[in-house]
């Protein structure tokens, strides 16, 4: 055969070695003929290469592999078993028609201070509107921005991940664009509430009625009234804004300039948030930064104060306890909760507002609000537009701050609407500190972040998954070793302390750890594993399903014996959730009876949920589908 060599590009030329045999030269020339050309890696258009080739553990839980060969980075912290597809399915290199359409992707995403000046521009003129021409339409025409126009305007995101939450291209456009989405959820709302019987009027587009005959008479009105109508002034141009940049912040158009004065009714449900709905929030920060910071912020924010009367008021409305002629009306807390939505919509034109801490505080209080009218859908709703505001803030989760707070406030929250929608969690934040590095409230935190991974794993349809039984083994497999870390590491907190009922007539035994937040904590992670024992596969045959159903019980003993000792509002809500969980997996009647009992008990005292959550758990254990039959009411 003719050596060829001297036959070969230029572009190929280099790559012939030439102590080979010609016709191994030959060969591999015409491969390298029939590949793609290799783009340069300092390419600008699009400088980071992504891999299909995740390892099978890391595609099933949809995080990112390094994609090291034979054990990804990932499975090897776990000391687990890690596979890969077959090489040939490589398609890491893009070609340039690829590379064409992530630039022009690119252009999409920077254009997005555009789309939010867009989405300023609809908001003030929305503002401007008048009322002469609304006085015939229902309440959400006047209070909510044309679907459509927001469905064209503002860009996608995709809520169930691929986008973490303290990470944010352009952070001062995505937190406008972000305020503004949850705005136009908060109008949804508004538009579908009935308002008979309220305590004040509102008129047809959301603007606050005053109550004397002649209409103009300010001494009618509240304190709380007046301050909310700072925010109806025209804002100035945006030349004048500039002028009077000097003398006068954007802060003070959407601020009261003085504390704001509360009626005595207001002070009592003020009161009411402060001592008992604070304490949910900062169920795991030991600073209590909800309760130190939140109560300074809204005396002097007429949209966020407005929030926690609200949230206060529909509490104390379902609160027994309370003779029912002193009992406050919800048709208040509804009033207060349009002079939420009022208010906002007219603070949403400033820049500062729509990045503001009284904002992030807001759409919480708003969220909480939902969770005890007890509608999951618009709770959902909401959920994902506080979600839309945090990830949009670049939040330090692991560093104390309001905004941590809120973030961890949240996510508690979300993992419980998620469990019941058998959804993935909203967050794809992932700690970066180690546990050598956690004080104890930090640890009890961790807890949290587990149950959500484990929240995640449970939403997936193992017979949905491309990776199948092998993918879903070894993420249950990464999620104990997880479970066991934590659990290696809790410190003498956790520990439990002795008490009176160690009788054996007892269906449970006490389980008393203090603080009780602590005893959450633990809780939790006993959860987590029933969790994950009911939805991972299993091949080993009815000893493995014996051994599945101790574990289950030791854990049920576990969080009903803590349950027991629990006293406090602020634990009573996420304890009545662990308590739900381990109440579906229970066969004794005097097991169910003990659980159900426990759950009232927790519903009495904190409110939540209504109606108590012992009529569902019933409905689950006559029909075990009755949970997700349910799931979108």
């Amino acid at each position: 055969m003719t050596n060829t060599a001297k036959t070969f590009p230029p572009s190929t030329r280099r790559e012939v070695i030439t102590h080979l045999p010609d016709p191994y030269i030959l060969t591999m020339s015409e491969d390298n003929a029939r590949k793609r050309p290799r783009q340069p890696a300092s390419d600008p258009r699009y400088p980071r290469k992504r891999s299909l080739k995740a390892c099978h553990v890391c595609r099933a839980r949809k995080t990112k592999c390094d994609n090291v060969q034979p054990t990804c980075g990932f499975c090897a912290s776990l000391n687990i078993s890690c596979s890969y597809d077959n090489t040939e399915k490589d398609h890491s290199t893009f070609d340039p028609a690829s590379l064409e359409i992530l630039r022009q992707l690119g252009q999409i995403i920077s254009s997005q201070d555009e789309l939010t000046q867009t989405v300023r521009s609809i908001a003030a003129s929305q503002s401007h509107a008048g009322l002469g021409a609304a006085q015939n339409v229902h309440v959400a025409e006047g209070l909510n921005w044309d679907a459509n126009v927001q469905a064209q305007q503002l860009p996608y995101y995709d809520c169930s991940g691929g986008q973490s939450d303290s990470n944010s291209t352009t952070p001062a456009a995505s937190a406008s664009v972000a305020a503004v989405r949850w705005f136009g959820i908060l109008a949804n709302d508004a538009s579908n509430e009935a308002f008979p019987d309220a305590d004040a009027p509102l008129g047809l587009d959301g603007e606050l009625l005053d109550t004397s005959p002649d209409g103009q008479a300010d001494s009618d009105i509240t304190p709380l009234q007046k301050a909310t109508r700072i925010i109806d002034a025209q804002p100035p141009t945006r030349d004048a804004v500039n002028d009077h940049a000097a003398n006068v912040s954007e802060e003070s158009l959407w601020q009261a300039p003085r504390s704001i004065s509360l009626l005595d009714r207001e002070q009592t449900l003020f009161q009411n948030f402060l001592h008992r709905i604070c304490s949910w929030l900062d169920l795991f920060d030991p600073a209590r930064t909800f309760s130190t910071r939140v109560p300074h912020l809204a005396v002097r924010n007429a949209g966020l104060l407005n929030a926690i009367l609200a949230l206060s008021c529909y509490h104390q409305s379902l609160d027994e306890s309370i003779p029912s002629n002193q009992r406050p009306s919800q048709n208040t807390a509804l009033q207060y909760y349009y002079q939420t939505l009022h208010y906002v919509q007219k603070a949403m034109r400033y820049s500062t507002y729509q990045n503001s801490q009284e904002l992030m505080a807001t759409t919480l209080m708003v969220s909480t609000y939902e969770m005890l009218r007890g509608s999951r859908k618009d709770w959902q709703q909401h959920l994902q537009g506080v979600f839309w505001i945090l990830r949009s803030r670049q939040i330090e989760v692991e560093t104390s701050s309001l905004e941590s707070t809120t973030w961890w406030a949240w996510l508690r929250q979300d993992i419980w609407v998620a469990f019941r929608e058998k959804r993935r969690t909203y967050s794809t934040w992932m700690p970066k500190k180690g546990y050598a590095d956690l004080d104890s409230h930090e640890l009890a935190s961790r807890a949290v972040w587990i149950m959500a991974q484990v929240i995640n794993f449970c939403a997936v349809d193992s017979s949905a998954e491309v990776e199948g039984l092998t993918g879903r083994i070894g993420w249950a497999k990464a999620l104990r070793k997880m479970l066991d870390e934590w659990r290696s590491h809790l410190t003498v907190e956790f520990s439990a302390l002795p008490t009176m009922g160690n009788r054996e007539s007892e269906v449970f035994q006490p389980n008393l750890i203090h603080p009780q937040c602590f005893g959450l904590a633990v809780q939790l992670h006993h959860c987590s594993k029933i969790l994950i024992t009911a939805h991972e596969p299993h091949l080993d045959g009815i000893q493995g399903l014996l051994k599945r159903q101790k574990e289950i019980q030791e854990s049920i003993k576990m969080v009903c014996g803590i349950g027991m000792t629990l006293t406090e509002d602020a634990s009573s809500m996420l304890s009545s959730q662990c308590l739900f969980i381990a109440g579906m997996f229970m066969q004794n009647p005097r097991e169910r009876e003990c659980v159900v009992e426990m759950l009232d008990t927790c519903q009495e005292r904190c409110g939540w949920p209504t109606p108590s959550l012992r009529s569902e758990l019933g409905q689950i254990w006559e029909n075990p589908d009755a949970l997700w039959d349910g799931q979108h009411r």
